[in-house]
C-alpha cells in the first residue's frame, strides 16, 4: 500500500513537470496549427519530446501503483503534484493567478488527498475485464470527451494567435474553453486509467506472462488511440488557459472517472464509517475546486520588462569659423 501510494504521488509529480514543459514549448512554437499538425510541430522540439518521456515514466508508475494500491488512492494522490504547476507557472511561464484560481487548484489537489485518506483501508481488487467491457469503456469516454470538446470549441474565440491571444480579446471565454478542453482530456484519461489498471493487473496475476494477455486485449490499442487524441486536446487547452488550471481540471475529472470505474467495474467496496464520509467529502471538494477554476476570471500575464531605451546620440557640433 505504501509503495503504491508513493508511486502514485511520484506519477503525479512527473505529470506536472511534463505539463510545465509542454506548456512552455507550446508557447515557444510559433504556429496557428491545431490537432495533429500542432503535435507534429511540437515533436520537432527536444524539450517537448523530453516531456513525453516524463509522461511515459509517469504512466509506468501509475500502472505499478494501480497493481499495488486501491483505485481511489492512486486516482487521487496523482493530483497532489498539481500544486507544482502554480509555482512553476508563475516562475517560468510568466503566468499569474487570481486568488480564486489558487483556491481552485488547492481544492482540486487537497480533495484528492482527503479521498485517499478515506480509502486507506480499501482492498486492492484484481479483476481483468473482458474485451467487450473495454470497448464499451473506451467508446463511452471517447463519446463524452467529444461532446465536451465540442462545447469548449463553442466557448472559445473564433481565432487564436500562436501566443494564445484571440482576435476577440475575450480572455474569460478563452480561459473557460481551455478548462473545458482540459475536462475533455480528463474524460479520456479516465478511460486510459482503466486500461492502465488492466495492464498492471495482468502483470500482477501472470507475471512476465502478462504480456501475452495484454497484447490481444482491446484496451491497450484503445489506450494508444485515446492518448494521442488527449495530447492533441491538451496542447490546445494549454494555449487557452494556464497550465495549473488545465491540469487540475483534467486530473480531477480523470480521478473521479477512475474512482467511479473502481466501484462500477471492479466492485471496489466502500471503506465504511468515517472513511466513506472522507471519500465522498474529498470528491465534493475536488469538484468544487474544478468549478472554481472554470468560473474564475483570468489574470493577464505579466508584461515583460522593456529594454532600457538607448541614450540619444550627441548631435554633431556646429562647425565654427575656420572649420574646414
Amino acid at each position: 500500500m505504501l509503495v503504491g501510494s508513493l508511486l502514485a504521488l511520484l506519477s503525479g509529480m512527473l505529470n506536472a513537470t511534463a505539463a510545465w514543459l509542454e506548456k512552455r514549448e507550446g508557447m515557444r512554437t510559433a504556429t496557428t496549427r491545431s490537432g495533429m499538425r500542432l503535435l507534429a510541430a511540437l515533436a520537432r522540439r527536444p524539450a517537448w519530446l523530453a516531456a513525453m518521456v516524463l509522461s511515459a515514466l509517469a504512466w509506468v508508475g501509475e500502472a505499478a501503483s494501480l497493481a499495488l494500491a486501491p483505485v481511489p488512492i492512486v486516482a487521487t494522490l496523482r493530483n497532489a503534484g498539481r500544486g507544482l504547476l502554480v509555482v512553476g507557472g508563475g516562475r517560468w511561464l510568466n503566468e499569474r493567478f487570481s486568488r480564486l484560481e489558487i483556491l481552485g487548484v488547492a481544492l482540486a489537489s487537497g480533495g484528492g488527498i482527503i479521498t485517499a485518506i478515506g480509502a486507506a483501508n480499501s482492498k486492492v481488487v484484481h479483476k481483468p475485464l473482458s474485451n467487450w467491457t473495454e470497448i464499451v469503456v473506451g467508446a463511452s469516454c471517447i463519446l463524452a470527451a467529444g461532446v465536451v470538446s465540442g462545447l469548449s470549441s463553442r466557448l472559445s474565440p473564433s481565432r487564436l494567435s500562436p501566443s494564445g491571444l484571440g482576435a476577440t480579446g475575450d480572455d474569460h471565454r478563452r480561459k473557460a474553453a481551455g478548462i473545458a478542453t482540459g475536462a475533455a482530456v480528463g474524460l479520456l484519461y479516465a478511460g486510459t486509467g482503466v486500461f492502465t489498471k488492466e495492464i498492471g493487473d495482468r502483470f500482477a496475476i501472470y507475471g512476465i506472462g502478462g504480456l501475452t494477455a495484454v497484447l490481444p486485449s482491446a484496451g491497450i490499442w484503445l489506450m494508444v488511440l485515446m492518448s494521442v487524441w488527449a495530447q492533441s486536446l491538451l496542447q490546445q487547452a494549454f494555449r487557452r488557459a494556464n497550465a495549473a488550471s488545465v491540469s487540475a481540471a483534467n486530473a480531477s475529472v480523470a480521478s473521479l472517472g477512475l474512482i467511479g470505474a473502481g466501484f462500477a467495474l471492479y466492485h471496489q467496496g466502500l471503506p465504511g464509517g468515517a472513511g466513506t464520509a472522507l471519500l465522498l467529502g474529498g470528491i465534493i471538494v475536488s469538484v468544487a475546486g474544478t468549478l472554481l477554476l472554470v468560473g474564475s476570471k483570468p489574470v493577464p500575464a505579466a508584461e515583460p520588462v522593456p529594454a532600457a531605451a538607448e541614450a540619444p546620440s550627441t548631435p554633431d557640433p556646429v562647425p565654427g569659423p575656420g572649420t574646414a
